[in-house]
């Protein structure tokens, strides 16, 4: 059951305050701040359709008795899908801004009291809950107007239409590159845990001479039919109104955090640190992270993805200046276009290293991407892009795991059996190029640089910016985090922690076999059964490395192939790998993974043999 219109109408009525006359010669004082109400009505569900049907009865009941927390959680995770549009909003009008929401910890979860029930809808067969959310916006005045016109006054509605996917668990899995929008980063970012901050309803089909989303692969099928095929799609709306002021209802949204910092103050988030995952990737000797030296080398490596994430807990925005031809800080070498990623790079932006390991991180682009605070001095509109590079106050910039370059190649670390536990460390601005307080300027308003004996890509020598930093500006730009780091495998071999299910799931893999020989580019057929009476199972066929001597720990987008087998012989069919670009990958070798299809099964052996 949808919540009923009665429920808009009630919010309606009661949040907007009548207005009442000051008394005569009393002065007017202006609102500290701006309220906006932000409310939107959706179904979010687990679609069952890639578990076999013999499976589908114990499956919707598992799902059906989790409890109002995993329905929460999944409620949270459809509703990040709103982010890139959201934190992007001014590009996709020509006459609007940013609108991007509270911080999570204020967004309110209301499930539908009947619970999640198990349905049929648009062809899938889903376990579904309906819920409401509500949450509150707390800005300065001005910019909830400059953000959306109908947001000026008190009582002033926007509806900003949204279709999700109503599953919001292996997007890309499903979907593919068809709802996600690459542009601005570098190809082949994308994979199945950091989809939603890529994901956008807007994209279409598109010809490789004339992209807007896509760089990596262009699908045939547009992001909205795709879903309803797919994952499906649900139509709805986040609903903002902007309400009286409220002191009271201010003090209880508020979310910011004391500061003596006048000016500018980046901070390093150390928690980002812990959204983290080991992947493999395949680096070709061309490839711009052989020339910027981001890996030990080209072939297969294993790398440690991470998030990096620092915000402005200043008071005042933090701007670093154009990126563009002619501007001072690309004539000073600050911006460095890369002839590679055909952008320009901000070479000084933060260390990173692992148990020694370094990597020097590449910023491509400073910009707020993530609104942190919720308060009268965080606005909810800046000015702030790749062009035009800063982050305003109380918001903070991501450089999403799965970037190019903000890794730390792990390939060559001697780990122990049992795994090792070391220090990822994050090192932002070591060398004092940003500008954490008030830029230095000549009589004529320009910035004035130094000179340094750092010399950039280009070859030429880097100017650092002059800069009043505010007291204490590098105490809050180091964090370190314990991460442990397996002997083997990768992200698909760590646990879980999502109750994902089935085939398509990048989680909960145990290595069973590799170095199997086949001959390349040939058809390879394989015959794959468990035990008797053993719980079905589904099964990964990944590359083969010679180098490595090993299975790859492959994702699904790379997989050679994948199966569900259980007591009776499955045959299961792929092609066997071709020589890679070095001598020492000369393909024709694979490997398998398998894990039982529910995750409430026990896990089993799974045995396979060559089809003559």
């Amino acid at each position: 059951m949808k919540y009923s219109g009665v429920a808009f109408v009630s919010i309606l009525t009661g949040s907007v305050a009548a207005c009442a006359l000051a008394p005569s010669g009393y002065e007017f004082q202006p609102e500290p701040g701006a309220l906006v109400e932000v409310t939107m009505d959706s179904t979010v569900g687990v679609v069952l359709d890639e578990i076999p049907e013999s499976l589908r009865a114990r499956a919707a009941n598992h799902y059906l008795h989790k409890g109002d927390a995993f329905w929460r959680d999944r409620a949270q995770f459809q509703i990040r899908h709103s982010t890139y549009r959201l934190t992007y909003r001014n590009f996709y009008y020509e006459d609007k801004g940013m609108l991007a929401l509270p911080p999570r910890a204020l967004w309110n979860i209301d499930l539908d009291p009947i619970g999640a029930r198990h349905v049929t809808i648009q062809g899938h067969d889903a376990v579904v809950i309906d819920y409401r959310l509500e949450t509150t916006l707390l800005s300065d005045r001005d910019s909830p107007g400059e953000a959306e016109r109908k947001l000026r006054r008190v009582g002033g509605v926007w509806k900003e239409p949204f279709s999700f996917p109503l599953d919001p668990e292996f997007l890309f899995q499903r979907t593919g590159y068809a709802c996600m929008n690459e542009e601005g980063y570098p190809p082949r970012m994308v994979e199945s845990e950091n989809a939603w901050q890529l994901f956008d309803q807007d994209c279409t089909v598109e010809m490789p001479d004339e992209p807007s989303c896509h760089l990596t692969e262009f699908p045939d099928q547009s992001c909205k039919p795709a879903l309803r095929r797919h994952a499906g799609r649900v139509n709805t709306h986040l609903r903002f109104e902007r309400i009286a002021w409220n002191a009271d209802k201010a003090d209880e949204v508020r979310v910011a955090e004391d500061t003596n910092s006048d000016g500018p103050d980046l901070e390093v988030i150390g928690d980002g640190l812990l959204n983290n995952r080991i992947v493999w990737r395949y680096i070709e000797p061309d490839s711009c992270a052989i020339q910027e030296q981001s890996v030990g080398g080209p072939g297969w490596r294993r790398l440690l993805e991470f998030d990096a994430s620092v915000r402005n807990v200043g008071r005042q925005p933090l701007t670093v200046g154009k990126a563009a031809p002619g501007a001072p800080f690309v004539n000073h070498n600050n911006f460095i276009l890369s002839a590679c990623h055909g952008h320009y790079h901000y070479n000084h932006y933060g260390d990173f290293s692992y148990d020694g390991l370094p990597v020097d991180k590449r910023a491509f682009c400073i910009e707020a991407t993530d609104r942190y605070f919720n308060s009268e001095e965080t606005p909810l509109v800046h000015p702030y892009s790749c062009d035009f590079q800063g982050i305003a106050s109380g918001w903070g910039d991501t450089y999403i795991a799965g970037i190019e370059g903000n890794w730390i190649d792990i390939t060559n670390m001697d780990i122990p059996a049992g795994g090792t536990w070391k220090n990822l460390r994050f090192r932002l601005n070591p060398d004092n190029f940003i500008c954490e307080g008030t830029s230095v300027l000549d009589e004529n308003g320009n910035q004035i640089f130094d000179p340094t004996d750092i010399i950039g890509e280009n070859g030429k020598t880097v100017d650092r910016p002059r800069c009043e930093f505010v007291a204490d500006h590098d105490e809050n730009n180091f964090e370190k985090r314990r991460i442990h780091i397996p002997r083997d495998g990768g992200f698909i071999t760590s646990p879980c922690t999502r109750s994902q299910a089935g085939p398509l799931r990048d989680c909960g893999w145990t290595e069973q076999a590799e170095n199997r020989p086949c001959e390349p580019g040939s058809t390879v057929t394989l015959s794959c059964h468990t035990g008797p009476q053993a719980a079905l199972q589904a099964l990964r066929i990944c590359e083969n490395s010679s180098e490595r001597g090993g299975v790859i720990a492959c994702m699904f987008k790379e997989a050679l192939a994948t199966a569900i087998v259980g007591p009776v012989a499955t045959p299961v069919t792929f092609a066997c790998p071709m020589p890679r670009s070095l001598p020492n990958e000369p393909g024709g070798s694979y490997g398998y993974f398998a894990a039982a299809v529910l995750p409430t099964d026990p896990a089993r052996q799974v045995t396979c043999q060559v089809v003559s």
